[in-house]
Formats: C-alpha cells, structure tokens, sequence
C-alpha cells in the first residue's frame, strides 16, 4: 500500500440517482448539513438503511463519521453492513451502473443478492500495521460473491480466475471498480484477498485486477 498514489476523481454520479437532488427538508438530527445532503442522496437511491450513532476515535483512532447501517441497495444483501454514508452512495451506484448490468450481460438474468465479508471494523491496514485500515473508518467493503435472481452463485474463490461466465462476470466489475473506488483489490493482489474483493473510497489509488 505504500506504493499506493492520490487517486483520480470518481466518474459522475447517474442524474437520476445523485446529481440532480436537492438537500433534504428534514435534518437528520446529529448531522452537520452536508452529512443530511449525503443521507438524502442515499434516501433517493431507494435503499434501505438506519443511520447510526457517530463513533467519536476509538481503538486505534478509529472512527465511523456519518454512519449508515445499509440494509439493502436495489438488491438484497446477504446482511446488513455498516458503512459511511458516501461508501454507501457510492456502493449502490456502483450496483446501478456496473453489477446489475453486467449481470444482465454475462448471464441474461438479474442480479439478485450481494454477498459481503463486512464494512466497517476496526483494524490496521493488511501489510502495513502502522496505517488504520479503511474498514476502519467505515470507507470500505470486502465482497466474498454474488447471487443472481435465478439462484446462480458466484464466489470470488472459486471463479475469479475461471474460464467461466462467472469468472468473466468478476473480473468485469473488478475492472469497472477501479473508476467508481480508490483501492481495489483482490485474487490478484495478495493472499490475504485471495477470496475476496476489497473496495474502499480512501484518497489513494490502487486498481488490482
């Protein structure tokens, strides 16, 4: 991760999902007014969450600044998962405009479920201990696969390098990832995501696919 430098602006959010909303008429109580717009945005998406008490720093500085516990995106989700808020706008997006489609693509049928290892927890960075790990902070996501409505399972330890239409499926997003996430990572970046994806909106950038 040290290797790692400041990444790109992410691409422009769909109109129909963030750009075009206006601030919320309610505040959110305990959010400053640009956390309420973040909490409105996500509202808009359709998903379905809680927000959660502010954690003020904790173990090892770590923090969970505009927490939402996402319940749902338009899709189901194995369980639900605690995020900031701009992960969790970010996150449905992404399903919007990458894994829904892509699964229409590959497979001709809807996706159906997201299959998720966790978002916020609080640990240091893999491979590098001096550092707080995203999850730490709530700006990340590790995925274990996905589910399509007709029940087809995808596992990122069985098929990601697979010459499969689930092995097509998981490298695609994982490419695509790289434009919507800061560091991506995954099978091909070290043993500790053999099994799993890791997307995270911190400032660095670092696309493993």
């Amino acid at each position: 991760m040290a290797a790692c430098a400041p990444r790109p602006a992410p691409p422009p959010a769909t109109p129909a999902v963030l750009s075009s909303l206006s601030p919320p008429r309610t505040p959110w109580p305990g959010r400053t007014d640009q956390q309420a717009i973040c909490l409105g945005e996500l509202t808009a998406t359709g998903a379905k969450f809680e927000p959660i008490a502010q954690a003020e720093p904790g173990k090892d500085g770590c923090t969970l600044e505009n927490g939402v516990r996402l319940i749902s995106t338009t899709v189901q989700l194995v369980r639900p998962v605690e995020m900031t808020c701009p992960m969790a706008v970010r996150l449905v997006q992404f399903e919007r405009e990458v894994l829904a489609p892509e699964a229409l693509r590959v497979f001709n049928a809807p996706l159906g479920q997201i299959n998720h290892a966790g978002g916020f927890t609080c640990k240091r960075m893999t491979g590098n201990a001096s550092r707080i790990s995203e999850h730490g902070h709530g700006r990340a996501i590790d995925l274990w696969g996905f589910r399509l409505r007709d029940n087809t399972r995808i596992s990122v330890a069985d098929d990601y390098r697979a010459s499969s239409k689930a092995g097509e499926y998981l490298r695609t997003v994982q490419r695509e990832a790289c434009r919507y996430f800061g560091v991506v990572l995954g099978p091909t970046s070290d043993a500790a995501h053999a099994k799993s994806l890791h997307w995270d909106i911190s400032q660095w950038a670092k696309c493993s696919v």
